[in-house]
């Protein structure tokens, strides 16, 4: 492929990156405008954990079982993994290696590494290492629902890099998180996307998905000359070359391979019979993952279905009960509500002997429903 061919590759899968991080930045910047009683000129769309694709795994046990949602998941968090589901089901993980802002900061932050470290970034390990590293994807997403379908709490949210990214700055994030956050920032000055290939649960779901989807990207054997080009320049590091397609589940579809290939068109993005996706030419890629991705999502707005929970707004002095955080104890929220920490415990059905240093995130493992939201909902009510 052509530098300048490279060139516009890179360019348009770092739009459509940037682009999907500054949206959901939007999301979570306009809500906390909106909490501080402040009008913004646009719409707030949604919430953060509205747009949680995760959100609908964690919440499937049980929606099946007993037909409800799981505290902080809601109707859309089934549709936006729709979009992701049939985008991986039919043209592979393009949401992990295009869209999801999480592995895009990773990659932003692997350019500061490659800078210091040259041709020994993403090398610190061996092969085989970083492949057993991979498994470990699956135990955490087989932990995650096993803890949050037993607990009926998302679990997951204390220890979510993604969430803390987004919300570090809103005092309402756990510190296990923030903690996780730095070391996986930290490990992408050393290895590519180390969240991604080593850890991330919702990846190895789309990974094990990606197996069944027609278009992968194969190799044509005549052309190829067995270089390994294209698996030195994998941020995967994975044998693109050894075999006919790529099977293996950490690929994500970012198109590098593409780029390293010194012959002409040795790969190519097909289904066999079903053709041959141009991605060199026209970035058929990104407009895939954009346009898959966001379609079950636009078509649930627009017929009312992309349903999530809405808190009202009630002020107390400088504060309102929008910005009462989850990492906020009872007595400090009772003193915000102007109210005794008794008082407090009986406007939520909580305990009378309830320490007054009890978090509010806490509060779910006590009762199912009492969330930070529902818990703004309820104090919202009661000053009215």
């Amino acid at each position: 492929m052509s530098k300048a061919g490279c060139k516009s590759t890179s360019l348009i899968r770092r739009s459509v990156q940037i682009g999907f991080f500054l949206f959901v930045f939007t999301i979570v910047i306009s809500r906390f405008i909106e909490a501080g009683g402040i009008e913004i000129p646009w719409p707030a769309v949604g919430n953060f954990h509205a747009i949680c694709p995760f959100g609908a795994v964690e919440t499937a046990g049980r929606l099946v079982t007993e037909g409800s949602f799981m505290p902080k998941t809601h109707e859309s968090n089934l549709w936006t993994f729709a979009g992701v589901a049939v985008l991986t089901l039919l043209f592979g993980p393009l949401f992990c290696g295009w869209i999801c802002p999480l592995g895009s900061v990773q990659e932003w932050i692997g350019g500061i590494g490659k800078r210091i470290f040259k041709k020994r970034y993403n090398r610190f390990i061996s092969k085989r290492a970083d492949r057993i590293l991979g498994y470990m994807r699956y135990g955490v997403l087989a932990l995650i629902i096993y803890f949050t379908t037993r607990s009926i709490t998302l679990v997951f949210q204390r220890f979510d890099p993604y969430y803390a990214l987004f919300n570090f700055w809103t005092g309402d994030v756990f510190i296990s998180a923030l903690l996780v956050l730095g070391m996986v920032l930290v490990l992408s000055l050393f290895f590519e996307r180390p969240w991604c290939r080593w850890l991330c649960p919702l990846g190895a779901l789309l990974g094990l998905m990606q197996l069944v989807s027609p278009w992968k990207i194969r190799k044509k054997q005549q052309t190829c000359t067995q270089c390994g080009a294209c698996m030195e320049r994998c941020p995967m590091r994975i044998s693109i070359h050894e075999k006919g397609a790529v099977l293996d589940t950490r690929c994500n579809r970012c198109m590098t391979c593409f780029d390293a290939c010194k012959r002409n068109s040795p790969l190519e993005y097909s289904a066999g019979s079903l053709g041959v996706l141009p991605l060199r030419r026209k970035a058929l890629a990104g407009m895939l993952a954009v346009l898959v991705f966001a379609a079950p999502i636009i078509f649930a707005s627009a017929t009312g279905y992309h349903k999530t929970s809405g808190t009202q707004i009630v002020k107390k002095g400088r504060l309102t009960v929008e910005q009462i955080k989850g990492s906020m104890s009872i007595q400090e929220v009772a003193e915000v509500i102007g109210v005794g920490l008794n008082t407090f415990n009986t406007i939520l059905g909580l305990p009378e002997d309830l320490p007054g240093s009890t978090k509010l995130y806490d509060l779910e493992e006590i009762d199912s429903s009492l969330t930070t939201g529902k818990v703004r909902e309820m104090i919202g009510r009661y000053k009215n």
